[in-house]
């Protein structure tokens, strides 16, 4: 057997000092601090050093425990005292939750109320643009037919342009000047009249020749011979100083010669040929192809979108 403290084997014979504590371990006496003091004193030592300190250890761990439970006691009783306020605090914290749920479930109910009547009018705003559309359908359908009703009174029409306007001019006799250079007959015509009164400084105005109902022949060979008058000027059929070209058109309507205009602005150099025939805009992209009626600028865009 050995000392438990310096490892060394013990004397059989001999006074050991044997420790009642945890480690029940055996020792030299003088591998025991301080026991020959307390046998001198008469003082009954049961314990090694460290079980001694152990025992301290454990006595002072647990004053200290008792130290800490009450230190926890009290905060606990300091919480408790603090218990009754937090309730009334609670009780007007779940008054004010119960007013605010009266309240949400009022907003819900105003919401649902909302919607009903938002639904109620996107159905009216709906009916009202689909109302809207329908007629502007039906009012463009009326535009189209009194502008054809309006072309068809100017079929026995022609429109001459270029033909200086000077005081005191006999439009008739122009005319018929006109209809000999391209070798017509000017029997069928019923009236000549300018299209408006001249204007100082600006372009004259066309003259509007009108054939007899009974004339549309004579009318149409009019329209065929307008080529001659490719070399012809207005200085030789009035006389004047302006030697501007003249041209033989259909009489269109104020609309017509709009939408003439804009289709050879957005259609020229897309389609080859663009042309009037008995108050029609035709266009052909090129030869061979089959002519399309422009009736109304929205064809415009659809021919520009099929390039």
């Amino acid at each position: 057997m050995e000392c438990l403290k310096c490892k060394k084997v013990l004397a059989k014979k001999g006074s050991h000092f044997v420790c009642q504590g945890p480690c029940q371990g055996t020792f030299h006496r003088n591998c025991v601090k301080g026991l020959s003091a307390d046998i001198k004193k008469g003082k009954n030592r049961i314990y090694c050093n460290n079980c001694e300190d152990d025992e301290g250890s454990e006595e002072e761990e647990e004053e200290e425990d008792a130290q800490n439970y009450s230190k926890i006691l009290k905060d606990i009783q300091k919480k408790v005292g603090v218990i009754p306020g937090l309730k009334k605090h609670l009780d007007s914290i779940t008054q004010s939750l119960s007013l605010l749920s009266d309240k949400y479930d009022t907003l819900i109910a105003e919401h649902e109320q909302s919607k009903l009547k938002i639904n109620k009018l996107e159905k009216t705003i709906t009916n009202i643009n689909n109302k809207c559309v329908f007629l502007e359908k039906c009012n463009t359908a009326l535009e189209q037919k009194i502008h054809d009703f309006e072309q068809v009174s100017r079929k026995h029409n022609v429109e001459i342009v270029g033909i200086e306007q000077l005081p005191g001019e006999n439009v008739k006799d122009i005319v018929s000047k006109i209809g000999a250079v391209i070798d017509v007959s000017s029997a069928d015509i019923e009236w000549v009249r300018r299209s408006r009164p001249m204007k100082a400084g600006g372009k004259p105005a066309p003259i509007i020749v009108g054939f007899k109902s009974s004339g549309t022949e004579s009318r149409d060979r009019w329209l065929a011979n307008r080529r001659k008058l490719t070399a012809t000027t207005s200085d030789m059929v009035t006389g004047g100083s302006a030697s501007t070209k003249i041209y033989l058109n259909e009489d269109l309507t104020r609309n017509a010669r709009v939408l003439l205009w804009n289709t050879k602005k957005q259609l020229h150099g897309t389609y080859k040929y663009i042309w009037v025939s008995n108050g029609k805009i035709l266009v052909k992209k090129s030869d061979g192809d089959k002519s399309v009626c422009v009736r109304a600028e929205s064809d415009i865009s659809e021919l520009l979108n099929k390039k």
